[in-house]
């Protein structure tokens, strides 16, 4: 009735403003409710429509991420930003509409006689059609929808311009804020809060907006603790919707987690699973109660009942690694840490898709291993969570330092007990070690039997399962009956026997050639007798790959000769050193450091590392209270080793400080010689580079002394010698970044003084092609610039070899060069002379053969067979043709 009664009135103020024209240049009574009435019921109405329609389809389509704080609002998410474009869009639209043709800008008349307060202020109104303000915050909250928060910025801007002392003006601040903050605008979305917070004529109605957007600033800021009390004060006010609550419910539930209020955590993940959210949402609310349980807080049973149910609904299929790491934070929290690893190690096993419950679960194992200590397993689980966390996890770095760590530990322990094994096996009478190996052999036998009898059962299983589907999919539910008259391979249900069955018999084995053949490599004997071809990697060409089942396979390893014996001992002397420093300087774990590096002294105490062992064993004994133990193996560094750097570092207080100003010096006199450069004192320059290089050999700094002296000479003695310098500098010092620079400066002197590059490529010449031999056979050559036509001179020089050397049996080749040329070669004559005398004929006949090419875009020349395989190779043609000038032309 009411709506029927408001569409009365629009038709009827339509009808007598068509009689008057409602122009908005005209501001009457009738002008004001027509442009109000057309405004709000014929264009405000659809664009918020619009707009709504769009929030909707945010809620629908925005991907929540449960693993860190859901964002407060939906157009957070770029997801929302784009599914909800076009309605927005829509929304706009139907705002500007109303702005542009109804905005009421133009003053009433001025009532005669005097005006009351009231009339004046209505008289002083930049706008009279009072939707237009609702209009820009319907476009400023759609931009924001959209993720264009600098226009959205700007319109709620617009807002309190133009309507400064309307109530609007507050949810414009408020909106404003937002925008700053999703614009990184801190400080601004902050200065808006404050003055917000001491208004105290702010609206109730915005009090649910205004919070939120105060719960948002501080999220954005990690300060959880503020965030959760203005959540609070958001929830507490009326008119929320049922998806806003649910979604704050559950984002106050993270906040009081990430604050450790788990009781508090834990009873808004259960408010909002009596709120009845989406399937999603109540799943993680559910798994995060039990992930917020503490012991003694309430009781657990009904947790673990409840997670144990969820387990079971094929629904949660993907998410039992969810299920399982929350079932063992409970018995963790309840002290049994066995259950708690094996419900973690489940959730490492059950995960299919998140990659992030996968590396989490991987992380938590890691920590409780790493804290027992068991570093091996601990290394295996760190590096899982480092391949499967994202890199902008919280402490990322510091785990892959540490995995890397651990990695080394693992490597350096696996070293350590294979060569601490294989020696003691070579130590064995053969008999005795033997044994040992056949006793490993068969119990590797039977581990690999049983295997492929598990496999061999579940390919069965699955055979017969793929056979029973099919058949009932075939034949209505009667099993058994045939498929007549269908191809093996187009017949399912062989194929799901045939498949398994192959399995078991080759195991997976790729589509190639020998593919029956699982291992292509053969054991050459031990003696160093040859492998037979192609049995081994690449064609018999690398070393033998043996059969874990043969005693080969194991002996291979064995020191059995005193070379061996002697490298097996380096590896496991590197093995210990590495291993006590892993301990001391990375894990921190200095008994471990002080166990590996006695046994390392005790082993060899006169091999590669005792002063460094002795120095680590006095400062770990400092470290852990035994000074009377530190003391002993100072004494014992001093005795042994007086002048090594440990030592010194043990006498002399100021031996670091001493060290660190002796490599101040080179930088000082760097710093003299580049001062004397930027003077130009180029002489000055060259004789100090030349001191330092000789003083400080072998400094890293030592590169620019050279580069710097390469310049100076450049400018002092020309191009030429400053290119030998630079010359040098690349081939003693190459990937510096001095060698990167001296090739630039070299690259751009070929291309400026080509003089230079032709001189270089004379000398590589005279090293690449062999001596002049005139009577080696010859072949002629013609090199052409890319421009020319290449084919109608080789056509053309065809046909005059036909008229006047069809005797000769001369044949033309194309040339392959990579430069700028393409060449032809004529071959072959005899010797030099005979080559040479046909060039002149070709010369003298240029016209005829190289009609309108001129000569500066060709060159002709001889050589001999032995430097013509030479250039094919090469394929570059200048090189050559100053080898060519130099001796062909210049004969001695």
């Amino acid at each position: 009735m009411l709506f029927r009664n408001a569409i009365y009135r629009v038709v009827i103020t339509l009808f007598f403003c068509g009689l008057v024209s409602c122009s908005v240049e005209k501001n009457t009574s009738l002008s004001r409710n027509f442009h109000n009435l057309t405004s709000h019921y014929n264009i405000y109405y659809n664009g918020y429509e619009s707009y709504s329609r769009g929030v909707e389809k945010g809620r629908m389509s925005i991907k929540n991420d449960y693993n860190r704080i859901l964002d407060i609002f939906l157009y957070e998410d770029e997801s929302v930003n784009s599914a909800v474009a076009g309605d927005m869009k829509r929304a706009i639209d139907k705002a500007t509409k109303v702005i542009t043709f109804h905005s009421i800008t133009a003053k009433p008349k001025v009532k005669e006689g005097n005006q009351s307060a009231k009339d004046k202020a209505f008289f002083e109104k930049s706008e009279y059609n009072k939707w237009v303000d609702d209009c820009y915050m319907l476009m400023g909250k759609a931009y924001m929808y959209q993720g264009e928060f600098f226009l959205a910025a700007e319109t709620f801007k617009h807002v309190l311009v133009t309507f400064p002392d309307e109530e609007i003006r507050f949810l414009a601040m408020t909106w404003l804020a937002r925008a700053y903050i999703m614009i990184g605008e801190m400080r601004e979305a902050e200065r808006i809060l404050m003055v917000l917070a001491d208004e105290s004529m702010f609206p109730e109605e915005y009090l649910e907006p205004y919070h939120t957007t105060r719960t948002q600033y501080h999220i954005k800021l990690e300060a959880y603790t503020a965030a959760a009390e203005h959540l609070e004060m958001a929830l507490a006010q009326k008119g929320i919707e049922k998806d806003e609550k649910i979604r704050y419910s559950y984002i106050l539930a993270q906040l009081y987690e990430e604050t450790g209020q788990n009781n508090l955590a834990l009873e808004n993940y259960m408010r909002v699973t009596r709120y009845n959210p989406s399937y999603e949402m109540a799943f993680n609310a559910k798994v995060s109660m039990a992930e917020v349980y503490e012991s003694g807080s309430t009781s657990s049973e009904d947790l673990k009942k409840l997670l144990t149910k969820m387990l079971r609904d094929s629904k949660n299929k993907e998410y039992k690694d969810q299920i399982y790491f929350a079932l063992g934070n409970i018995a963790f929290e309840e002290g049994n840490k066995e259950q708690a690893i094996e419900y973690y190690q489940l959730s490492v096993s059950s995960s299919l898709q998140n990659q992030y419950q996968k590396g989490y679960s991987s992380l938590t194992l890691a920590e409780i291993y790493y804290k027992e200590p068991d570093y091996i397993l601990s290394a295996a689980y760190y590096d899982s969570a480092v391949s499967f966390l994202n890199k902008d996890y919280p402490g990322y770095a510091g785990l892959t330092s540490l995995s890397a760590s651990l990695n080394g530990l693992v490597y350096n322990v696996g070293l350590f007990e294979l060569e601490d094994s294989v020696q003691i096996l070579a130590g064995l009478p053969e008999e005795e070690r033997l044994a040992i190996i056949d006793g490993i052999i068969e119990q590797v036998r039977q581990e690999e039997e049983e295997a492929r009898l598990a496999e061999q059962q579940a390919m069965q299983d699955l055979a017969f399962n793929q056979s029973m589907l099919y058949d009932n999919k075939q034949t209505g539910g009667r099993a058994g009956e045939q498929q007549g008259g269908q191809w093996y391979f187009y017949n399912l249900n062989a194929k799901s026997f045939g498949q398994p069955e192959f399995r078991m018999k080759w195991g997976e084995r790729n589509l190639e050639d020998n593919w029956r053949r699982k291992n292509k490599q053969s054991i050459a004997e031990l003696t160093g007798g040859e492998s037979v071809a192609g049995d081994s990697v690449n064609g018999g060409s690398g070393p033998a790959i043996f059969d874990n089942k043969s005693r080969e396979y194991y002996l291979i390893n064995i020191p059995l000769n005193d070379s061996a014996m002697e490298q097996s001992h380096l590896r496991l002397e590197n093995a210990l050193f590495n291993m006590g420093v892993i301990y001391k300087e990375n894990l921190l774990d200095y008994h471990e450091s002080i166990n590996f590096f006695e046994e390392l002294l005790t082993r060899y105490p006169d091999g590669r590392y005792p002063a460094p062992t002795m120095y680590s064993l006095h400062d770990l004994n400092n470290t852990i209270q035994k000074p009377e133990t530190a003391a002993y193996y100072k004494a014992r560094l001093l005795a042994k080793y007086p002048d090594s750097h440990y030592s010194k570092l043990l006498n002399n207080p100021n031996y670091i400080q001493e060290l660190e100003e002796e490599e101040q010096k080179v930088v000082r006199v760097y710093e003299q010689v580049y001062e004397k450069y930027s003077r130009k004192d180029y002489t000055s320059v060259i004789v100090d580079a030349d001191s330092a290089i000789e003083r400080f050999e072998g400094d890293p700094l030592i590169p620019k002394f050279k580069y710097i002296k390469a310049l100076s000479v450049g400018a002092f003695s020309g191009k030429e010698e400053m290119k030998e310098e630079l010359d040098s500098l690349i081939a003693q010092h190459p990937s510096t970044e001095e060698s990167i620079q001296a090739q630039e400066i070299i690259d751009y002197m070929y291309v400026a003084f080509p003089v230079i590059k032709e001189a270089d490529q004379a000398r590589e010449a005279e090293e690449i092609y062999t001596l002049f031999d005139p009577e080696q056979e010859h072949h002629f050559l013609i090199a052409l610039h890319s421009g020319e036509n290449v084919n109608q001179v080789s056509f053309d020089l065809l046909n005059y070899n036909l008229d006047h050397f069809n005797q000769y049996d001369l044949n033309i080749e194309r040339v392959e060069l990579t430069d700028s040329y393409n060449m032809l070669a004529v071959v072959t004559f005899t010797n030099s002379e005979g080559a040479m005398r046909y060039m002149q004929v070709i010369e003298e006949n240029r016209d005829e053969i190289l009609a309108g090419i001129p000569s500066s875009q060709y060159r002709m020349m001889i050589i001999s067979l032995d430097n013509f395989d030479i250039l094919s190779e090469q394929k570059v043609f200048n090189p050559y043709y100053l080898f060519y000038l130099n001796h062909y032309l210049n004969e001695e």
